[in-house]
């Protein structure tokens, strides 16, 4: 009996986690392009510290050889944006708020070495 060929990691040659945090509104785009090129993908709920804006954290497992494809489908679909925040004008009398230009976004990547990968 043949079985068919399919693109996606089995577990036994999974030899990498990656960390993706991304935002919000990337997340949708970047685990579809992600699951699509076969890749075992597991989202987790998180907030970033320093606006607290909701964002997701992706864990990814991958082949050695297919890391990069990984990263590329990451960086293709999630960019970075600029976003306001108040912030006191310094040496007013009273606390005038000034809008600030902060550059938010895309995403932050933490790729780890897996020993041992097992599924129940």
């Amino acid at each position: 009996m043949d079985i068919p060929h399919t693109n996606q990691a089995s577990p036994l040659s999974i030899q990498r986690l990656i960390l993706a945090v991304v935002q919000a509104q990337d997340m949708l785009r970047t685990s579809r392009a992600l699951s699509q090129a076969g890749f075992y993908v597991v989202e987790l709920a998180s907030s970033g510290g320093f606006l607290g804006h909701r964002n997701t954290t992706l864990l990814i497992g991958s082949s050695k050889d297919r890391e990069d494809l990984a990263l590329s489908l990451i960086q293709e679909n999630c960019h970075q944006r600029v976003e306001y925040i108040s912030t006191p004008l310094e040496g007013a009398p009273l606390p005038i708020p000034v809008a600030t230009p902060i550059t938010v976004g895309g995403a932050t990547v933490f790729a780890l070495s897996v020993e041992h990968f097992e599924e129940f």
